[in-house]
């Protein structure tokens, strides 16, 4: 009798921490364990609990579902996948946190059903409830919520996520526990630019303003992103005739960093008088109007040479006896470099005398 009074309490106190034990680990199956548990820098994981398999061994994984980037206050659409061949029941446990490990954005669980939002050390988590365990769901099961990002930009942000793949049987052996984690970053803020630079001459001259001349222009987009770069030419117009610029292509697709080279034809008309003409061209961001450039090249229209004066057959600035008796003495001759061919017809003969004859005492030196 007194051994039954000494056993007994010792059975007591076998049966209380047996049942304390089976109690944590049936209430851990149902519901995650307190917070913390994300495998998050200074938190542990749900294998604190879960033990006897190697923290994310071979065979299953947990995947999230997250914003490569985000804008500030918009609302995401969070997905958690777990999976292990054999194992029918399942657990996660998800905090945001910035670089310096405080909270970031918020979670809500709509889906309250399964989710559930709890908070510690002013850091929020989301977690399965006891219907979000999904019993006897076999190989695989996942989660979706919505998460909040922060009011402005707080620079890069990590999900931590752990996940526990279990055998369902109430014990905390038998399970297979997974981490992972996952980065979102604000977005890259647009930068637009764009540069415009004159390759080889800056600066030609012509005789023939009608022909003109051609001047090869690089346009660079130095901004961050694709860009349609916009290009104008000046005009210089006026009483005497206008001097224009036209480009090989006025609109161009440029992927940042890329260049490309355009023609610009400066030419004038008819009507155009000698003289140094500016034109300036300007290339424009069409993704910021602001963001131009500009470059100027001048191009001289020269005077033209007098016309040719073969009737002044000596060049001595008169027509006179002299050009005639010059044409006269290679009179019936044919062939090519004759200077008394004044037409040009391969022949000297009384049409050339003639148009010395129509010029006759005409002052060429002028």
């Amino acid at each position: 009798m007194n051994y039954l009074k000494n056993i007994l309490p010792v059975w007591g106190v076998f049966l209380l921490f047996l049942t304390i034990s089976t109690g944590n680990a049936l209430a851990f199956s149902f519901l995650p364990p307190p917070d913390e548990k994300t495998g998050a820098p200074n938190e542990g994981t749900c294998a604190d609990c879960h033990a006897g398999n190697t923290l994310n061994a071979s065979g299953g994984s947990l995947m999230l579902t997250i914003p490569e980037t985000y804008e500030p206050n918009e609302v995401y659409t969070i997905i958690i996948d777990l999976s292990r061949a054999g194992q029918s029941k399942w657990g996660f446990e998800m905090t945001a946190l910035d670089a310096n490990g405080a909270r970031a954005g918020s979670f809500t669980a709509d889906d309250a059903a399964n989710t559930q939002l709890t908070e510690t050390n002013n850091k929020q988590y989301i977690q399965h409830t006891t219907a979000g365990t999904a019993t006897g769901t076999n190989d695989a099961h996942s989660w979706e919520f919505q998460w909040t990002a922060p009011d402005a930009d707080i620079g890069p942000i990590t999900f931590y996520a752990a996940g526990n793949a279990a055998n369902g049987d109430f014990g905390p052996t038998g399970d297979y526990v997974y981490t992972t984690q996952g980065e979102s970053t604000p977005p890259v803020p647009v930068v637009a630019g764009v540069s415009l630079e004159i390759v080889g001459d800056t600066a030609l001259s012509t005789i023939d303003a009608v022909e003109g001349v051609n001047y090869t222009l690089k346009v660079t987009n130095t901004g961050n992103m694709m860009d349609t770069v916009s290009l104008e030419a000046s005009a210089e117009a006026g009483i005497g005739g206008s001097v224009l610029g036209s480009l090989s292509e006025r609109s161009i697709e440029l992927e940042a960093s890329a260049s490309k080279e355009v023609t610009l034809t400066v030419k004038g008309d008819l009507l155009t008088t000698p003289g140094d003409y500016p034109i300036s061209v300007t290339a424009t961001s069409g993704t910021d109007s602001v963001m131009t450039a500009e470059v100027t090249i001048t191009t001289t229209i020269e005077m033209p040479p007098p016309p040719p004066t073969p009737w002044d057959v000596n060049d001595d600035g008169t027509v006179n006896i002299q050009d005639l008796v010059l044409v006269a003495n290679e009179f019936g001759e044919a062939g090519e470099g004759l200077k008394g061919d004044l037409n040009g017809d391969g022949t000297v003969n009384i049409q050339d005398l003639v148009i010395v004859a129509s010029h006759f005492g005409e002052d060429t030196s002028n």
